[in-house]
């Protein structure tokens, strides 16, 4: 019997079933990047975390243009902006789904397309998640501190430092 290769299909992870392959690409490229040079940037590139955290939040700024104006559009159909009523100058965000059903003959939707869209977009807020929660266990880095407050870290500590003492 021989070994039948099953042939990809519609919906499958593989970007070569996209319709839009390059901004596909580039959506993962811009996800991907910001989460491996804040875990390897310090290995690979320089020793300054400060340099390391402006890097990060311009990849996340440039992930975040390419989402919402970009790869938002052509993989899925979405388009949203703020509009500000100048007499009472609130603002408020307007939300467009595309119709890609296909039932009025227009575009339809690519399930592939779909999939890597909704799937990296709750998958990194997930990592991101996990990576602050493992760094506020660990406590290596000392710019999570100032999460917690600086005053309440130095009455710790101060508290901490008092007890040791007088264990010696």
């Amino acid at each position: 019997m021989a070994d039948q290769v099953r042939e990809p299909r519609q919906g499958d992870l593989s970007w070569r079933l996209s319709s839009h392959p390059i901004t596909l690409l580039f959506f993962l490229a811009f996800r991907i990047s910001s989460l491996l040079v804040y875990l390897f940037g310090l290995w690979i590139f320089t020793n300054s975390f400060v340099l390391i955290f402006i890097i990060t939040m311009l990849l996340l700024a440039a992930d975040f243009y390419y989402l919402k104006n970009i790869a938002g559009r052509r993989l899925v159909g979405l388009r949203w902006w703020n509009e500000v009523n100048t007499a009472t100058g609130e603002s408020h965000w307007v939300f467009e789904s595309q119709d890609r059903s296909g039932s009025d003959g227009g575009i339809t939707q690519n399930a592939t397309d779909k999939r890597f869209f909704w799937l990296a977009l709750y998958a990194q807020p997930a990592l991101w998640v996990g990576l602050a929660v493992f760094a506020l266990v660990r406590f290596e880095n000392a710019i999570w501190l100032a999460l917690i407050g600086q005053y309440h870290c130095s009455e710790f500590l101060l508290t901490v430092l008092s007890l040791t003492q007088k264990l010696q």
